[in-house]
């Protein structure tokens, strides 16, 4: 059997499982349930929600009305209180009863139906919301959305929506004081699955609301007894059903039931039973004589003239019958239509005569025609008023389908058709709107590409000022450079080559500031010469450090080169042995056989033997000046001990050789938030979503410092911001508000191995907002883990509690935990927060905490002993004793100045202490010593503000993780 044949048998089974037969069957046994919760709440009416709960409520149990909530309502980020359906006629009943029962499903996956966990919920808080504005009273209008399925984010959300709601009720024209004049309680929903199990009945006798009983029909288990049970069964029954209806269906329910061949008897049934959909249900709208109802007939008693939609029927002087089709094939028939019927019906709205519109359910079509019928012959107060094209607005339509909503309980116009009633009545403004609407796209493409355009060139203005701003920045350094090596000549030539050094430096920071302040069409056009002239300054800087750093005797050329502008001009500048300064032209005579220095003479001399003189930089000196000058000599060699002694200018360079970098761990391609060492297995953890394991004891690869990862856990959704390693598993918190476990790689896997995904043992949920830090204690096997909810929760790491992992959940008021810690035995747990509070818990007490403050947000927090090192965002680096609370140093380490802070620290046996700062230094303290650092290191650039995000000691080194998406080891 090849794939193709697989295929289609697992189609045709699958078909088969959602055959007609199984999805009545699946019906009746939810159903069931429904009858037993009705049973249970006896005093309460059962509500049918349209379209698909008709079908699982028994119509001798069900109430005459049925409510309308869609799903589509509560969908995630599109919250929405429908005016359309706003359900008016459920609060007699409420009044009535105090309360009512609901039913709908949900097809698989889900518990119940968005309707029901988010749509009701909104409408309840809403019409509470209102009821509270109009009394000025107490009343309950918080938002109750059902705890498992709706998350508190997701709630806070919605509820921020309410009032603006409410306020949309209060204008709509709906009489919302008049609805609700005879509820003494406010409506809250209650929500039963058919995970619950009712063997006591629930009383609300004394609640404090009026309960609505969302009963969710649809079961997640397959409780299927000799067919194939389907979730939702009735869900999309225009797809699957055919002619039946929930009518049909239970008032023939043994005969579909008893016979697999269900279309067989759906087809007698249909035929036996032609009067299915008979009379009833005519409804008066609002003050109006117009009507909507299911009668179906060419004359009806008690009305003057009759619009029917759907069947062919033979039309009269006071008949007129559409054939709509009630499908998406009838959109365009109901566009036809709507003029048919407005010319009908104008010289009975005329004398005010009594006219039905009717359609076989009495909810879609008649309703949509009834909506042409009042906006265009009727005014606010529903008396007879012939409105013009351009007197209908868009509010017009809308208070009309209120009337419509609010008088015939049943209305439920598909939006296909309700647009195609809107297109006729407002044509000629619709389609000025839609030529206005092209105009100003039109306009807004325009300015999109100018924008686009003005972009490019901002972006070319700001790469051109950062060239220059790096200009003058060299320019400076080589300044201060030159000054310091050049010690060794004449005070005359120093000062003669600094001064001309800092005039090009001067006319770089110049250049910047012009440029800064040049039009954005003129920015790039920069001098060429200043640009010449920085080049090969630039250029022959380096000739000279290179020719002083190497030792080599400078001796003067044959002919002098005189790279600078002044002697391009001619100019010079010059010392004498009183240090006044002097000015004049070169002291070359104008009929001397020697040439004129007026460019730059350059040679095509390697690097090896180039050699650059400052006393090419000096003028030479006419036979009158020789007396003023002092004497020329040649610059001596520069011996290397005092070569070296010259160039250690700072004590960070020489305590840099202490440390240096060994090993760069390319593996992630974003942030690297964390890493966690444990003997030669390091763990990492990046935005990217990945956690990569490491094998410290590998051996770099050939001709390189970097190594292949050991092993790559995919599985977060989001973001891991932190990592932890245990004895057989890595544990990481992410952005997806979980933490996720996965079993470390076999001593056997090795980096020539090919590195695959390895997806999640174990999932913790429970956080509802971003994990920060997760903490480990092997020995107790717990895991904890600190939130952006203000909670920090304490998990079971051991496989039998895999069920229930969760042990314990602190909070501190409104706090929000940063990182956390435990002590080697697990007796004891600390915890950061944002306020500057840390708190040391003891396990066994926990509501008796050490704490002591550090003055600002907490970013991490290192352990060795009783010891711990906090870091925080002022830059300080606080040393604590756990035990006790005191600070071991009084001021704390001052790792980095404002505005950088201190993202990572770790802290050692032999007092040494590291840190990583936002400016991407990674900075190493005897905290014994703690003013001043004993060894810097510039270890990863800087993206977002953000440089050094991890640091850990390992073994025989210290490991640094950046936003640069690197890891780095240093060593000694």
């Amino acid at each position: 059997m090849d794939n193709n044949d697989i295929y289609l048998v697992s189609e045709k089974l699958r078909q088969e499982s959602r055959s007609m037969y199984n999805r009545l069957r699946s019906i009746d046994a939810d159903a069931q349930f429904v009858t037993h919760v009705s049973e249970m709440l006896s005093e309460y009416p059962v509500i049918a929600n349209e379209r698909c709960g008709v079908w699982y409520v028994d119509p001798q149990l069900a109430h005459s009305d049925t409510v309308y909530f869609k799903s589509t309502d509560g969908h995630t980020n599109n919250w929405k209180f429908s005016l359309r359906r706003a359900n008016t006629h459920i609060f007699p009943i409420l009044a009535q009863y105090s309360g009512c029962i609901l039913v709908d499903s949900t097809r698989k996956g889900k518990r119940m139906p968005d309707s029901f966990s988010r749509t009701i919920p909104i409408w309840c808080a809403v019409w509470n919301t209102a009821v509270k504005i109009l009394r000025n009273t107490e009343w309950d209008c918080k938002l109750y959305t059902p705890p498992r399925v709706v998350s508190e984010s997701e709630n806070s959300h919605m509820s921020k929506l309410v009032p603006v709601f409410a306020d949309m009720l209060l204008k709509s024209g709906i009489d919302v004081r008049e609805l609700t004049k005879e509820m003494k309680k406010p409506v809250r929903p209650i929500w039963i699955t058919r995970d619950h199990r009712l063997t006591i009945p629930p009383d609300f006798t004394d609640a404090e609301f009026c309960p609505i009983v969302c009963v969710s029909a649809s079961s997640t288990q397959d409780c299927s007894d000799g067919f194939m049970y389907v979730q939702g069964a009735a869900d999309d029954h225009e797809l699957w059903a055919g002619k039946l209806t929930p009518q049909l269906f239970w008032k023939y329910k043994e005969q579909l039931l008893g016979n697999k061949n269900t279309m067989e008897i759906v087809d007698q049934v249909v035929n036996i039973d032609q009067d299915v959909q008979g009379s009833g249900g005519v409804s008066f709208i609002r003050n109006t004589n117009v009507a909507v109802g299911r009668q179906m007939a060419t004359s009806v008693p008690g009305f003057d003239a009759v619009i029917s939609c759907g069947e062919r029927m033979d039309s009269s002087e006071k008949h007129l019958c559409l054939s709509i089709h009630d499908s998406k094939k009838g959109q365009t028939e109901m566009a036809t239509a709507i003029p048919l019927a407005l010319q009908f019906v104008e010289p009975f709205m005329r004398n005010d005569s009594r006219i039905l519109v009717c359609c076989a359910q009495g909810t879609n079509l008649s309703v949509s025609i009834a909506l042409a019928i009042l906006t265009k012959y009727t005014d606010d107060n529903g008396q007879f008023q012939v409105n013009e094209r351009n007197m209908i607005t868009k509010q017009m339509i809308q208070n009309r389908l209120l009337w419509i909503t609010t008088s015939h309980a049943k209305a439920n116009p598909q939006r296909a058709m309700l647009k195609q009633a809107r297109g006729s009545l407002f044509e000629r403004a619709l389609g000025l709107m839609q030529n206005e609407w092209r105009r100003m796209e039109h306009e807004r493409m325009e300015w999109e590409v100018e924008r686009i355009r003005l972009k490019a060139k901002i972006s070319a203005s700001e790469k051109r000022i950062a060239q220059l701003s790096t200009l003058y920045t060299v320019s400076q350094k080589h300044v201060a450079m030159l000054e310091t090596m050049l010690k060794g000549g004449t005070k005359g030539e120093v000062k003669h080559v600094a001064s001309e050094v800092k005039q090009a430096a001067n006319e770089a920071r110049q250049a910047v500031k012009e440029v800064s302040g040049i039009g954005v069409a003129d920015i790039v056009e920069v001098t060429r010469g200043t640009r010449e002239r920085g080049r090969k300054l630039l250029e022959q800087c380096m000739e000279e450090i290179e020719a002083l750093t190497n030792g080599v005797d400078l001796q003067p050329p044959e002919i002098m080169a005189a790279p600078l502008e002044s002697l391009r001009r001619g100019e010079f500048s010059s010392v004498n042995s009183k240090g006044d300064t002097s000015s004049g032209s070169l002291g070359v005579p104008k009929d001397t056989d020697e040439p004129q220095l007026n460019g730059i003479i350059e040679s095509d001399r390697s690097a090896s033997d180039s050699l650059l003189l400052v006393s090419a930089h000096m003028p030479k000196r006419t036979s009158d000046d020789e007396e003023s000058q002092p004497e020329q000599r040649p610059i001596r060699r520069i011996s290397e001990q005092r070569r070296r002694r010259r160039m250690s200018l700072t004590v960070d360079e020489v305590d840099n050789a202490q440390w240096h970098e060994t090993r760069v761990l390319a593996g992630h391609m974003d942030c690297v938030r964390a890493i966690s060492v444990q003997n030669d297995l390091m763990a990492s953890a990046a935005d990217d979503g990945l956690v990569v394991i490491w094998d410290l004891a590998q051996k770099p690869r050939a001709r390189a410092r970097d190594m292949a990862p050991k092993s790559i856990c995919r599985g977060h959704l989001a973001a891991a911001t932190s990592v932890v390693l245990g004895a057989d598993c890595v544990y990481a918190g992410g952005l997806d508000s979980t933490v996720r476990a996965w079993t470390l790689p076999t001593d056997s896997t090795s980096a020539s191995d090919d590195v695959t995904g390895v997806f999640p043992a174990r999932e913790f949920v429970g956080h509802t907002d971003a994990v920060w830090s997760v903490a480990l204690a092997p020995r107790v096997s717990l895991l904890a883990s600190a939130s952006a909810d203000a909670t920090c929760r304490i998990w079971s790491t051991d496989s039998r509690m895999s069920s229930t992992p969760l042990c314990a959940t602190w909070t501190s008021g409104k706090q929000v935990p940063t990182c956390v810690s435990f002590t080697d035995d697990g007796a004891r747990l600390t915890i950061g927060y944002d306020s500057g509070t840390v708190d040391v818990r003891d396990m066994a007490a926990a509501n008796n905490p050490v704490m002591f403050d550090c003055g600002s947000r907490i970013t991490q927090i290192a352990r060795y002993d009783n010891v711990y090192a906090v870091a925080c965002v002022s830059g300080v680096v606080h040393l604590c004793d756990s035990r006790t609370g005191a600070s071991v140093l009084s001021t704390g380490i001052s790792a980095y100045p404002k505005p950088h802070v201190v993202t990572a620290v770790d802290i050692s046996s032999n007092s040494s202490v590291v840190t990583g700062g936002s400016d991407g230094v990674v900075k190493w303290w005897d905290w014994r010593r703690p003013l001043t650092s004993v060894c810097e290191i510039r270890a990863h650039k800087q993206k977002a503000d953000e440089g050094v995000c991890a640091v850990a000691y390992a073994a025989g080194g210290v490991l640094s993780a950046g936003a640069d998406s690197l890891i780095k080891l240093f060593q000694q």
